[in-house]
């Protein structure tokens, strides 16, 4: 798949240039009968049914940061260019009730330094940072799903801004999900997150989370 985009997210384009966005996947059907293979599964009465399969696919996204562009923020220096990608990949393993995906990804921002003596942008240290998830779930009924889920973003930038004691913020979440009616689903989650430092002091603290949502369709 290829797309381009704003880059903007909701808010109107500020540039007019756009971002690529590539995706390329491929699933792998690993069930050893070929007529299972080519069998339609469904829902059974001992939950989802679905071919013991693997998925692997790759992304990248490229685009301009547009910085100064009504030249009021550094005037005489025009519109600066910042570019900027991000490139990773992705998998997704099926297995009987079993579920494992994830996804990683590295991140390079281009740093523009705005020189007001010369009127001219210089080229600073690059921004950079990589990260991703993993995810398991498993279905124990088909009303009952397990979770754990694995977050971290390794980013130095965060470290030296004070978002996390150490570069590599992480964060590991535990849950369930209760599917009540075919409607209505109950979804809970506990988040062991990362150590913050606390401000003014020398020692740090981790703003762990219990999180309690509902779905409803209808």
């Amino acid at each position: 798949s290829v797309s381009l985009v704003n880059g903007n997210n909701a808010d109107p384009a500020i540039r007019n240039s756009k971002d690529v966005y590539v995706r390329v996947s491929q699933r792998f059907n690993l069930e050893r009968d070929p007529n299972v293979r080519k069998e339609v599964q469904a829902a059974g009465p001992t939950g989802p049914r679905d071919h013991t399969s693997v998925r692997l696919g790759a992304f990248y996204y490229y685009g301009r940061n547009a910085i100064n562009v009504d030249d009021s923020l550094f005037p005489g220096l025009g519109t600066g260019q910042e570019p900027f990608y991000r490139v990773g990949g992705d998998f997704r393993f099926k297995y009987r009730q079993l579920e494992i995906y994830g996804l990683g990804m590295y991140g390079h921002d281009a740093n523009l330094l705005p020189d007001l003596e010369n009127l001219r942008y210089d080229p600073g240290t690059p921004v950079t940072f990589s990260g991703g998830f993993v995810q398991t779930q498993y279905w124990f009924y088909p009303w009952l799903i397990g979770l754990m889920r694995y977050d971290f973003v390794n980013s130095p930038t965060d470290f030296q801004n004070g978002a996390s004691r150490h570069d590599t913020r992480n964060r590991f979440s535990p849950g369930l999900q209760i599917l009540v009616r075919a409607n209505i689903k109950l979804g809970f989650e506990y988040q062991h997150r990362w150590q913050q430092p606390i401000p003014d002091s020398p020692r740090f603290f981790r703003p762990n989370a219990f999180l309690g949502g509902i779905d409803f369709v209808f």
